[in-house]
């Protein structure tokens, strides 16, 4: 908790320049098929963004984390992050309620572990990730998966989770086999539409569906989170290069899209930027927004930040300053429009609050102490102490407005904003059988409702509501400056705001974590363990390039149809071995030279030629015919530079790869005229046309070097 960051404002109508416009229009349609009246406002919101690095974390961030390295027989290693938590003991409190102060305590626990394959040698070029586990993702226990069953059970449940004993724990991610589940989700989808008929059945196993759907994606976003604060620390001896951070976060983000898993490697690093981006402007908005709302309500707003880079959610506070006759001032304005709570002045039950409540300190111009020590050692003149009771929760992601994850006072209201949009889905899909392309006046209505909450920030059922839910938990087993009264009231209302059956609950985490990477380590260590499953999996990717064509497609369409259970594979001898090591080093560096030729206009000046250059010889000695994409990066990095030297390693590259888009390369540095002559004319000279009219008495000074004169 940024102590040092809260202030006090007292209301100002004319302090914060902004505009806006309130409607209220309840949608009818929608309300009637499940007597639902949703409050709709119409906002238009212009606000100055304030940087959400201005709260800096104290809590020293170098030792928070570590990563352990285990080798896996057959050419493998298994790096888990692991991160010192505040450990949950009991802060005894005194007889007036508050707590004792104690140094925080902490405890270690495994987070997170990605399987990389390394092929048994020390080369990284042809390292691949596979495998990620997620520590918190387990199998749900039958029970679970009953109540996930049941249509409109809404309602998580707390049972001893079932964890790996003797096989692999459940991976939430493979990163070198993202495109079959794609297939996979779109062929079961479409069976499933297909085959049910009764309104039971359907409802049942939709929801089914979603509440598998919705388990994975909340420790998807938990995996997210833990990458996010790792790379925000990273360190140069990391085992994780940033790189294959990127790679994962990446992938990651992509899964919960519906053809995320066909995005090429090359596009992830722009899809990662573009993403921090935009959430790192939605929180910016968020925070602002939030901020400016509560001062102007007289509350006190707390932003808590994850990691110095990264603020998440917002606290709001009521100062519980009552006059003498213990009521409440009813005439202080609450702006309450993105607040999403009931007016706190005009509640008598603050003014009886015995729930958890802090003692902050203020000096006479309204700014935060940093503790209590400070206000004992000053003289005490014009000092005070406030009563402070925390009223909401807010996270930080949600494109329009901030979500409201916990209500102090109303533990249901959150839940009822969550679930508002669920059930109308689950009636009108489930029970009334209405499609937006089969009933036009449903269709109508729908388009109406979506229009409204989605695009004018209408905190009903909001998709950020998972990932700051995942956020928060971490949130709070990171942070050792929150009081423990206060982590219990804030991890009572993550329960409250539970509605999947397979959430596990904070308090079982830790223990499935260990769980979890035991039985992984052992898994690990078995030779039918994860040193076999690994070479199968070398086996199915060289299956991929040694069956190109019709024979390709259809064994992967063989694959789809039997959900996986049918995977083509071919037993790896020497030279296929060998030959896996060349197309992944292959693969690395043409996926490297993509970068550079798509990244500047010069490539001197956005890269080091020292590290294009090995990759363009790569290539330029092992490149193949079926380098499409290779080819157009040599043309484009031959165009954008002026090295002698990277030049002629282009010429060779296009010349070993010898397709078509690569005689098209070179066709057209023949038909540049600003290219000096004598790469023309070897041009020329391969693809056996006419010499430039300007090198026709030239001898090509690069001829012996290039070697163009023969045609594969």
């Amino acid at each position: 908790m940024n102590r040092g960051q809260k202030r006090q404002h007292n209301p100002s109508p004319g302090g914060a320049s902004r505009s806006r416009c309130t409607t209220t229009a309840p949608v009818l349609l929608l309300a009637s098929l499940c007597l639902l009246v949703v409050p709709v406002l119409n906002v238009q919101v212009g606000l100055a963004q304030a940087p959400p690095s201005e709260v800096k974390q104290t809590e020293g961030a170098t030792s928070r984390f570590r990563v352990e390295r285990t080798t896996v027989a057959g050419g493998g290693e298994l790096l888990t992050i692991w991160a010192r938590v505040v450990s949950e003991s009991e802060t005894p409190a005194l007889s007036d309620g508050s707590e004792v102060f104690t140094p925080a305590q902490f405890d270690e626990i495994p987070l997170l572990t990605v399987l990389r394959d390394t092929l048994g040698d020390a080369n990284r070029d042809n390292d691949i990730l596979r495998e990620v586990w997620v520590h918190t993702y387990v199998r749900p226990k039958l029970v679970q998966r009953a109540a996930a069953l049941i249509p409109f059970l809404y309602k998580g449940m707390r049972v001893e989770p079932r964890t790996a004993l003797t096989g692999s724990p459940r991976a939430i991610i493979n990163l070198s086999e993202t495109e079959q589940p794609v297939w996979q989700r779109l062929f079961i989808s479409g069976v499933t539409n297909a085959a049910l008929g009764h309104p039971l059945v359907k409802a049942s196993v939709h929801n089914y569906q979603r509440n598998i759907s919705d388990y994975r994606k909340s420790n998807v976003m938990r995996a997210l989170t833990i990458l996010s604060v790792y790379a925000s620390q990273l360190e140069s001896d990391s085992p994780l290069s940033e790189a294959e951070l990127v790679q994962m976060k990446s992938e990651l983000g992509l899964a919960e899209k519906t053809f995320g898993g066909l995005v090429e490697r090359i596009h992830l690093r722009s899809f990662h930027e573009k993403e921090a981006a935009e959430l790192s402007d939605t929180r910016g908005h968020n925070w602002e927004l939030l901020r400016q709302q509560a001062e102007a309500s007289g509350l006190y707003f707390e932003p808590l930040s994850l990691s110095e880079q990264t603020v998440t959610h917002a606290l709001i506070w009521f100062p519980a300053e009552t006059p003498p006759n213990n009521t409440l001032r009813t005439d202080r304005p609450f702006e309450g429009r993105f607040l999403n709570i009931k007016n706190p002045w005009r509640d008598q039950r603050l003014a009886r609050w015995q729930g958890y409540a802090e003692t902050k300190y203020f000096d006479s111009e309204n700014r935060l102490l940093s503790d209590a020590n400070a206000f004992e050692q000053d003289d005490g003149q014009n000092r005070r102490a406030v009563k402070m009771i925390p009223l909401a929760l807010y996270g930080l992601d949600f494109k329009k407005i901030p979500a409201l994850l916990i209500d102090f006072r109303n533990p249901a209201n959150p839940r009822r904003r969550e679930l508002s949009g669920r059930l109308i889905n689950d009636i009108t899909r489930d029970v009334l059988s209405l499609s937006k392309f089969g009933n036009v006046y449903y269709f109508l209505g729908r388009s109406a409702f979506d229009l409204v909450t989605s695009r004018r920030g209408i905190d009903v059922n909001q998709p950020s509501r998972l990932r700051s839910a995942a956020e928060l938990r971490l949130f709070l087993s990171f942070n050792a400056n929150i009081s423990n009264g206060l982590r219990a009231e804030l991890n009572k209302g993550l329960e409250n705001l539970s509605v999947n059956p397979l959430e596990n609950g904070s308090k079982a985490e830790r223990e499935i974590a260990l769980a979890q990477y035991r039985a992984l380590q052992a898994y690990a260590s078995r030779p039918d363990g994860l040193p076999a499953q690994l070479q199968r999996q070398r086996e199915s990717e060289a299956a991929k390039f040694m069956h190109h064509g019709w024979d390709g497609k259809l064994m992967r369409l063989a694959n789809v149809l039997t959900l996986g259970r049918y995977t083509h594979r071919e037993k790896l001898t020497p030279e296929l071995w060998q030959r896996l090591d060349k197309e992944r080093q292959l693969a690395y560096h043409i996926r490297f030279l993509r970068e550079v030729a798509r990244s500047s206009p010069v490539v001197e000046v956005a890269w080091d030629l020292e590290k294009v250059l090995p990759s363009l010889r790569y290539v330029a000695e092992n490149g193949t015919g079926k380098d499409k994409a290779a080819a157009k990066a040599m043309g484009s990095i031959f165009s954008r530079t002026e090295d002698v030297q990277a030049r002629d390693l282009c010429l060779l590259a296009l010349k070993r790869i010898g397709n078509k888009e690569a005689r098209g390369e070179m066709s057209r540095i023949y038909e540049d005229a600003n290219v000096p002559d004598h790469w023309r004319a070897a041009c020329a000279e391969y693809l056996r046309i006419e010499q430039p009219q300007q090198s026709k008495t030239v001898e090509v000074s690069v001829g012996s070097q290039l070697n163009l004169s023969q045609r594969p």
